[in-house]
């Protein structure tokens, strides 16, 4: 089985447990974030994810100290006009600058009580082979110790929409030197199925050098989708899924649907937004159990909704890759 407890250690203590569902904040399709994590904050006692090119542009303002642990993002989301999956282009978002000298002058400023992971630049203009990836990587937040390093992989070429998991895999145990290796959804291959195939071959690699170091997939917080990555071997999950949409018995909808289905058709959306965040973070909270849960015993029956189609994913990914 390739889905497995595994542990985030830093200075011989272990900071937490996977698997971890990360609810995540962004400028992107979200002007008021500062207002939505001032409204958050009350609730979200677990991990969180921001970005270090909304903290460069001041579209946000620290401490996140109401997070157990903070993932601080590559800014290479917003420094584009591409979209994640889930994004459905409900606002206009025109990208400031954004390059690897203000990266790095966040990550020098950053001074946080919190345990802090610090994710590799990324730009989306800008494409470097695996190895150059790595190498650039290493050199992120020179003479820090007091930070947990993550290196996100992007495709190597400007005409690449996807990663080469065989570059990848050739590099596998290069970047088992840091201490999270993570992807995009969106980029790990083209098709649920592709993306299970390819998170299980890194997991799979990883596995035969005898290294437990998590993989964490960006831009994926889905009901559905998510559990089949995380039965594919992957273990941190984080996206703007929980702000877009709602999760509701087992599925990911659009909030004014959930407005009318709980909340009554002539809730304003104001209420609906501000109800729908908390109900997905507490759905968030749920699911993480659920996940550990299946985790003890390896029955599908765990999962409350769509046990079958887990079962039967996983199934055939285990039949493709020969885990």
């Amino acid at each position: 089985m390739l889905a497995k407890r595994r542990a985030l250690n830093f200075k011989g203590a272990v900071l937490e447990r996977t698997p971890l569902l990360v609810p995540s904040f962004s400028s992107k399709g979200f002007p008021d974030v500062k207002k939505i994590i001032k409204t958050m904050e009350e609730v979200i006692v677990g991990t969180t994810l921001v970005s270090a090119y909304d903290l460069y542009h001041k579209k946000i303002s620290p401490p996140f100290d109401f997070a157990s642990l903070i993932f601080l993002d590559s800014g290479g989301y917003e420094a584009t006009k591409d979209a994640e999956l889930s994004d459905f282009g409900e606002r206009d978002h025109s990208p400031l600058t954004w390059t690897q000298k203000m990266h790095e002058k966040v990550l020098a400023d950053w001074r946080s009580s919190v345990p802090t992971v610090l994710i590799s630049y990324d730009h989306p203009t800008e494409r470097l082979s695996v190895r150059r990836q790595i190498e650039r990587a290493k050199r992120m937040a020179p003479g820090r110790a007091d930070v947990l390093r993550e290196i996100l992989l992007k495709p190597e070429t400007k005409d690449q929409t996807l990663l080469n998991i065989n570059s990848v895999l050739r590099q596998v145990r290069a970047l088992s030197q840091f201490d999270i290796i993570g992807v995009t959804e969106k980029e790990i291959g083209n098709s649920i199925f592709g993306r299970m195939e390819n998170i299980a071959k890194l997991r799979m690699a990883l596995d035969n050098l005898g290294v437990e170091t998590p993989i964490h997939v960006f831009g994926s917080l889905d009901t559905i989708t998510t559990p089949m990555y995380f039965l594919a071997g992957a273990d941190i999950f984080d996206g703007l899924t929980w702000l877009r949409f709602a999760y509701h018995e087992g599925y990911t909808m659009y909030k004014h649907n959930y407005g009318a289905l709980e909340l009554g058709v002539k809730t304003r959306a104001h209420i609906i937004d501000g109800r729908t965040w908390n109900n997905n973070y507490r759905y968030l909270v749920d699911f993480e159990l659920e996940l550990r849960r299946f985790l003890n015993g390896h029955q599908f029956t765990s999962f409350k909704y769509h046990s079958g189609l887990f079962r039967d994913a996983h199934k055939s990914m285990v039949e493709a890759v020969g885990a």
